[in-house]
């Protein structure tokens, strides 16, 4: 009888690791259910007339549960949004000072840069969930909701860092005004008709993000200098992934080529990941500027660029009359 070589074992057992995977991935390429094309679906799923193939059929809660582990043209959308989720609430709390000051701005950081994925991870999961268009808008709420929490309170330690130093009064009418063009941009959300809708009803906070964003490049508003980078990337990049989702670019281009990976709508989640990353880098950022501030530094970060200059001429005059 003869005795396997210690080589042999080994060869055989790369074999059969090499074969389980491939199995695996076989399995997962090849779909349990029949797979549609654009035309065959309801017409509250078609949506992109430039993606043709790999749409799942109507399932039951459990069917849209297994579809996670079989390839379709939401395989990509659904998996870059899952997988922020786990990352975040394992990675992001340590980062984050959860001291009685800070506490609420840490919260609302964690919340905004978690709500999206959820929102959008179980819309893309279930949208093809066998209740009806009912349900599926019901789905599109939460998503939107995920959309808007980050948009509100994600926002909320930027917004506040960038009035950290100015009075009282002004300090809380900015914060408040926010929260209302936040709300406003609610009720816009939940109720939009279309796409651009849904797209614009953020359009007054952006707007204020936009205005902040310009009064810290001016020294006017406080915040951290070394924020500045990931201020601009947080909207900019959700901007350009936006417009590419907007216009359906590349599949435009190459109509049932990019059905299953890199359209449109791929390309836009990873964008919004990137986005909500450089969000966090920002708040962090922001929040350990807030904390090594006291009213002394803030006067000189407020009077850095006119106060200081004038206070330093009247003084100089002052010792000339002298």
């Amino acid at each position: 009888m003869k005795t396997k070589t210690l080589e042999e074992t080994e060869t055989n057992d790369s074999y059969t690791i090499t074969s389980t995977i491939n199995k695996q991935i076989n399995k997962f390429m090849t779909p349990p259910c029949e797979l549609l094309t654009w035309n065959e679906m309801p017409k509250h799923l078609k949506f992109n007339p430039y993606v043709h193939t790999g749409y799942r059929p109507l399932q039951n809660f459990k069917g849209c549960i297994n579809s996670l582990f079989y390839m379709h043209n939401e395989t990509i959308n659904i998996l870059t949004h899952g997988i922020p989720i786990v990352y975040i609430l394992a990675t992001v709390p340590p980062y984050l000072p959860w001291n009685n000051s800070f506490r609420f701005l840490s919260w609302c950081h964690l919340v905004g840069a978690v709500s999206p994925w959820i929102g959008s991870f179980v819309y893309h999961l279930f949208m093809n969930l066998e209740r009806g268009e009912s349900i599926y808008y019901r789905l599109l709420q939460l998503d939107m909701f995920g959309i808007w929490m980050s948009q509100s309170f994600g926002a909320l330690p930027f917004v506040t860092a960038s009035v950290w130093c100015m009075n009282g009064f002004v300090k809380w009418l900015t914060i408040v005004s926010y929260s209302i063009f936040c709300m406003w941009g609610l009720q816009k959300a939940l109720t939009a008709a279309s796409p651009w809708q849904r797209r614009l009803c953020f359009a007054l906070p952006f707007l204020m993000r936009v205005l902040l964003t310009i009064l810290r490049l001016s020294k006017t508003a406080g915040g951290n200098p070394n924020a500045i980078t990931h201020v601009f990337l947080q909207d900019g990049v959700s901007i350009f992934g936006g417009a590419i989702g907007a216009m359906h670019i590349p599949e435009k281009w190459f109509p049932g080529c990019l059905d299953y990976y890199l359209n449109s709508h791929n390309i836009m989640h990873v964008l919004v990941v990137v986005a909500v990353y450089s969000m966090h880098q920002a708040t962090v950022r922001d929040i350990e500027w807030m904390d090594s501030m006291n009213h002394s530094k803030c006067g000189a970060v407020l009077n850095h660029t006119i106060d200081i200059p004038l206070l330093n001429n009247l003084t100089t005059e002052s010792h000339l009359e002298l």
